[in-house]
């Protein structure tokens, strides 16, 4: 017999979509509050990038997780036949005298394909960022305003900073200006944009140093993070903050090294985790 779908669910759907597809204001504030600007087109990207890196791989690798989920629970079953009939005395891997854990390890080892869905999922995400590097080309002009006031501060003995914030003020958009030039250059470097004696070699080298640079800037982040903020402040706003900052690590050492050390899943995990709450926040401030 069909289910039929609830009217209080139809109710909802229609409601929904009202306020959303049907809607201009919705059109509107989408238009104003994510296409218009750079930093918030870049947050959605961000967040799809990854997301469609970590699908793709858990799609591409789902034959082996299968084997792997299957060969667990028969391993798992094994364990609780044997405990049961040391307890009781009852074998529950036999029934009627025949065994019912037949699924013999042997037969999960046999070959199967990916997703194809997985390949057009891994193009997506690649051509997401290299279109979100693209966008990022002009950003060092937006960090030079930044990096002007932290010295002008910096040579303020009023101000109630002390001398090693100032310090770490001035570090961190000289910072974003050299990670941002070495990932342009990078980038310029890989579409050829420039000749040099052998462009993809110093492509790769740039992006390896502009990762490295990353990684100082975010245990600055961290640092100042734990450091100016009292035990009492602690609150979960702080602690989205940290975690955005810190589940960010991983992706830092992967770049960072020559031959990488985390796989296409783990690093689309990374990726979705930092930006989630961000793409979370923005669709959320939608007025609909």
């Amino acid at each position: 017999m069909s289910k039929t779908i609830p009217l209080a669910l139809l109710l909802r759907l229609a409601g929904l979509l009202r306020r959303t597809l049907l809607s201009k204001k919705f059109y509107s504030e989408v238009s104003t509050k994510i296409l218009l600007k750079t930093s918030t087109m870049d947050a959605n990207l961000y967040f799809i990038c990854y997301l469609t890196l970590m699908v793709a791989s858990a799609l591409e690798n789902k034959p082996e997780i299968k084997r792997f989920l299957l060969k667990l629970y028969y391993k798992l079953m094994l364990v609780v036949s044997l405990v049961i009939r040391r307890v009781s005395g009852v074998d529950i891997s036999k029934s009627n005298g025949k065994c019912c854990l037949t699924t013999a390890p042997q037969h999960f080892d046999a070959p199967t394909e990916g997703s194809n869905l997985a390949k057009y999922l891994k193009r997506i995400s690649s051509y997401i960022a290299d279109i979100r590097i693209f966008n990022r080309l002009t950003d060092n002009i937006t960090y030079i305003p930044w990096l002007l006031d932290e010295f002008a501060e910096f040579g303020n003995p009023l101000l109630a900073k002390s001398f090693s914030d100032r310090v770490i003020g001035v570090l961190q958009p000289i910072n974003c200006i050299v990670l941002e030039g070495l990932e342009n250059a990078g980038w310029v470097l890989d579409h050829n944009w420039v000749g040099t004696s052998d462009n993809p070699y110093w492509s790769f080298e740039t992006y390896i140093w502009c990762c490295r640079v990353w990684g100082l800037y975010l245990a600055l982040e961290i640092a100042q993070l734990i450091r100016n903020t009292p035990i009492s402040k602690w609150n979960k706003a702080w602690q989205v903050q940290l975690f955005q900052q810190v589940i960010q690590l991983p992706l830092v050492l992967h770049w960072s090294l020559r031959d990488g050390c985390l796989t296409p899943f783990w690093v689309g995990f990374c990726g979705s985790g930092a930006s989630w709450f961000k793409f979370k926040d923005l669709w959320l401030s939608l007025d609909i």
